[in-house]
């Protein structure tokens, strides 16, 4: 324990099955903060959850879900109730498909819609208003560096997460005087398992061993590096934390320096 201040609070995590919502999740139980899991995947969840436990003494629940059903956030929210409420909320989602924005038809704008910008509007909606009550909340969303430097094959993801970065500062406003803060937080490259069977698709592709095509994804990064994904939730803990609590509508591009704006 890192000594946050966060021992007996409550988090929920979508997202949370692995990657970083599950690193994130990992790291909160470690400070004495209970778990609710949020995923679409009951196979998967149960994992994390098993694997959580087995690391701390904190209560691990979970909700099974699709974050784009607009039906869950109450789902989660009631579940919530059982272990005490709510004084974290993590919301976090895989990025829709890359393609021109010529290829894709209403219902892929409309699915990334529901999955990477109302997703966050409804879970912080509903969960916004007992952190009010407290006077006490912590609100971060996980994008992606596309909402401050977008890029063409992926325009359906930096469209949404830009609204995302928009809705946070909009409202950060709203949730300062009771003590909420809520801010946004960009990684440019994490290395999850889902960012390693990418460069693995790469490697074999250019006819290259892994070692190399990472080498070359990582080249761009000033820092020369992905984060790992424990220490990406490192960054996240401490925005969560007591500590964290003077910084509020922030969109923090955490990239090992990748995006070349400078405000």
């Amino acid at each position: 324990m890192k000594n946050y201040r966060l021992e007996g609070k409550t988090a929920v995590v979508t997202g949370a099955s692995e990657g970083i919502g599950f690193g994130i999740a990992k790291q909160l139980s470690e400070e004495g903060v209970n778990i609710l899991l949020v995923s679409r995947n009951e196979e998967k969840i149960l994992d994390a959850k098993r694997e959580i436990e087995s690391n701390s003494s904190s209560v691990v629940s979970y909700v099974c879900g699709d974050v784009k059903d607009p039906d869950l956030p109450l789902r989660v929210l009631k579940a919530s109730e059982e272990i005490n409420g709510c004084d974290i909320l993590v919301n976090n989602s895989g990025g829709p498909p890359l393609g021109s924005f010529l290829e894709f038809e209403d219902e892929d704008w409309e699915s990334a819609f529901d999955t990477n910008l109302m997703s966050v509007v409804r879970f912080t909606t509903i969960f916004a208003e007992r952190m009010i009550k407290n006077k006490w909340g912590r609100i971060l969303n996980v994008t992606s560096t596309l909402a401050k430097e977008p890029s063409s094959p992926m325009v359906l993801s930096a469209t949404m997460r830009a609204g995302v970065s928009a809705f946070t500062k909009s409202i950060s406003y709203d949730l300062a005087e009771s003590g909420v803060t809520i801010n946004t937080i960009c990684p440019g490259g994490v290395l999850t398992k889902r960012l390693s069977s990418l460069v693995e698709q790469s490697a074999k592709k250019q006819n290259i061993t892994f070692e190399q095509a990472l080498h070359n994804s990582e080249k761009s990064i000033p820092i020369g590096r992905f984060a790992s994904v424990e220490e990406f939730s490192e960054i996240a803990l401490f925005l969560l934390s007591e500590q964290g609590g003077y910084l509020t509508g922030m969109s923090l591009m955490a990239d090992g320096g990748l995006t070349k704006s400078f405000f």
